[in-house]
């Protein structure tokens, strides 16, 4: 469980140049048009400068001209937008939901929303769009479409709105975002989703878990990401987002097998599992708690660390036969997971 000089340097190497960025990934803002958010975004500024926060995603109902206004700062805000949309087959709508769809830039979004003339997006910064119907299969290659367009695809409080005891009703397509921590780890609406989430993983799905607060009225820091990027900048982030490699909550988590990185897929043989943990969020950093990692495989936990908030940990195992590694960060005062690490999955 000891890593070495040799298995710090190879995730020091992966994750060179590279530094943790806090934020949310998930709230909305007083924008004018169809914007249902209280504050402006130049409360969210100064609000996430007082939180010692570096980012927000603003994503706006049934509009882009959010991310046209003059306030809008890049890197401080990500785009995007929260439809709604019922998925109706058959005749019978099965499945009510909303789903969040994250651009760095406007452009591509629009594109989308033309391209589906269900949205009947009437186009430009001005333009609105409605939420529609979808059937399953439709569903499907929009969410390929974003994926294409270079776009990030969440379900956001998918146990809160959508009532189903089948966790496969939830899930539309892999490596899309899971939003589990939702408004904050200690709500209940988290262990809903932490359960549909496990849930997923445990039925061969390669679902990344998100955290997103939906805050409309003012910022918070309850509900955060961690994301290693190369710069404060909303393209920098993309990236990593697109690939599962970040942290649904506000501690970093960096972890490797061989040359993979969180959210990905590779051969475990004969290598190597390093983990890095470190980078407190203030809001979760106290250092009078005692703090636990948890390192999960498909059958349970492999290993536990108890470890403080002041310092770095590392933790080595050689990977075993398993369908995937991921971690957990636990504040033990709280008896609270504060930090969900993704998967790496064995391919």
């Amino acid at each position: 469980m000891i890593a070495d000089e040799k298995d710090i340097r190879l995730l020091d190497e992966l994750y060179a140049g590279r530094a943790p960025y806090h934020g949310e990934l998930h709230d909305h803002g007083a924008t004018g048009g169809t914007s249902d958010g209280k504050r402006p975004l130049s409360h969210w500024k100064g609000a996430l400068e007082a939180l010692k926060m570096d980012f927000a995603a603003i994503l706006d109902h049934k509009q882009v001209r959010h991310m046209y206004l003059p306030e809008w700062e890049d890197g401080l805000f990500i785009g995007g937008t929260e439809p709604g949309t019922v998925i109706d087959d058959s005749g019978a709508e099965v499945k009510s939901m909303h789903y969040n769809m994250l651009f760095a830039e406007p452009g591509p979004l629009e594109e989308l929303l033309a391209e589906f003339p269900e949205y009947e997006f009437t186009g430009g910064a001005e333009g609105h769009f409605i939420y529609p119907h979808f059937t399953v299969e439709r569903f499907g290659e929009l969410i390929d479409a974003v994926k294409a367009r270079g776009g990030f695809f969440v379900y956001p409080h998918p146990k809160q709105l959508m009532v189903s005891e089948n966790p496969l009703d939830y899930w539309f397509r892999d490596e899309t975002g899971l939003e589990v921590i939702y408004r904050a780890p200690e709500r209940e609406t988290t262990a809903a989703n932490y359960a549909l989430w496990t849930d997923l993983l445990a039925a061969g799905k390669r679902v990344w878990a998100t955290a997103g607060g939906d805050w409309h009225k003012c910022a918070h820091d309850a509900a955060l990401t961690t994301i290693y990027a190369e710069a404060h900048e909303t393209a920098a982030y993309f990236p990593h987002l697109r690939s599962g490699d970040f942290t649904c909550g506000g501690v970093g988590i960096q972890m490797c097998i061989g040359n993979t990185r969180m959210g990905g897929v590779c051969d475990f043989s004969g290598k190597r599992l390093v983990l890095r943990v470190g980078d407190f969020h203030r809001s979760l950093k106290n250092p009078e708690h005692r703090y636990r990692l948890d390192l999960y495989d498909d059958r349970g936990v492999v290993c536990s660390r108890a470890f403080a908030c002041d310092e770095p940990l590392y933790l080595a195992i050689d990977a075993e036969p398993a369908a995937f590694y991921r971690a957990e960060v636990v504040d033990v005062n709280r008896n609270l997971r504060i930090a969900l690490g993704n998967p790496i999955w064995q391919k």
